[in-house]
């Protein structure tokens, strides 16, 4: 009889499910002297911040939403270079966006902006982060939360803020 695997609860991040890279196969990754203290699923794309606010990316990159510029997909997990002097603090992915915030307070985001969901004030896609100006000011920020083509940022005094972006003459 098989005994069933132990499982290390510190510092393991544990990967499972379909995915156009990953191709249903579980992961399993440990991060050396650094350990996993947030993480967020996207549509093929995870965020992983570390005790020490280094933002760590993987999965499926085909709008950018990894911030790792062109790289297709990575397996595992990549530290994201352009953010690693900001020390981020809170990561959620949409369906195909990344955004995320600081433990300064400043917000940034990477990947579609289609529908305007990264509230850069136009709907051009991105592949590095970009500062959210709609976010800008609004510290101390609690929550992210990213959907499908939306974006969201809860501040500290409970207030919503929602980016918005010009369509073809209407405001989405």
């Amino acid at each position: 009889q098989n005994e069933p695997e132990t499982i290390v609860s510190n510092g393991a991040i544990f990967t499972f499910g379909k995915s156009s890279f990953a191709d249903n196969e579980p992961g399993k990754f440990w991060l050396k002297n650094n350990h996993p203290v947030h993480i967020s699923c996207g549509g093929e794309h995870t965020a992983v911040i570390t005790e020490n606010g280094r933002l760590l990316m993987l999965g499926g990159n085909t709008w950018g939403q990894l911030g790792l510029r062109i790289k297709p997909s990575v397996s595992k997990p990549a530290s994201v270079k352009a953010l690693r002097l900001k020390k981020v603090k809170l990561a959620a992915c949409g369906r195909d966006h990344t955004i995320v915030c600081t433990r300064q307070g400043s917000v940034y985001g990477v990947g579609n902006n289609q529908k305007g969901q990264l509230g850069l004030g136009h709907c051009n896609n991105n592949t590095s982060f970009h500062p959210l100006h709609p976010f800008s000011n609004r510290t101390p920020i609690k929550m992210l939360s990213a959907g499908s083509s939306t974006s969201a940022a809860l501040t500290g005094s409970n207030n919503v803020v929602l980016p918005r972006c010009l369509v073809a003459g209407s405001t989405l």
